[in-house]
């Protein structure tokens, strides 16, 4: 009984060990992540408060210079809201987050809105919003 419980916690203080994680081609620690396919949005109103269609939907990370903009194909599954990065942006991204640069015109005022927000991806399972609004609201 008592090589039992040596054996046992023996195999308790190697398993915890931090040391342990295995790391992944491309530097990342392996893990178990959904399939879900997740993206980052944000909504657009007028000096009402109505969500509208917007122009010239730039999206930039600042610590990359690149471009993470999506075809803007004017279906809307919600009038207003755009998808500023996704899963398919991950690797582009850093684990802490990047600081993205999201513009945009109100097609009525011509008035143009510009928003910082820091979106994670690197080695989380999903991108994910860091900080940023969930509305941009036009004057």
């Amino acid at each position: 009984m008592k090589k039992l419980s040596i054996m046992l916690l023996v195999a308790l203080v190697t398993g915890c060990n931090k040391n342990n994680n295995k790391i992944i081609p491309g530097g990342c620690p392996l893990r178990a992540c959904t399939d879900v396919f997740v993206s980052v949005g944000v909504n657009f109103t007028d000096n009402h408060g109505q969500a509208i269609a917007i122009e010239n939907l730039q999206v930039k990370d600042l610590r990359t210079n690149l471009t993470l903009t999506k075809k803007v194909t004017g279906i809307f599954w919600k009038l207003g809201y755009y998808v500023i990065a996704d899963d398919s942006d991950l690797k582009q991204l850093t684990t802490d987050g990047d600081s993205i640069q999201v513009s945009a015109t109100d097609p009525s005022t011509k008035q143009t809105k510009t928003v910082v927000f820091k979106i994670a991806g690197g080695c989380n399972c999903h991108v994910t919003k860091v900080s940023g609004p969930d509305t941009i609201a036009f004057d």
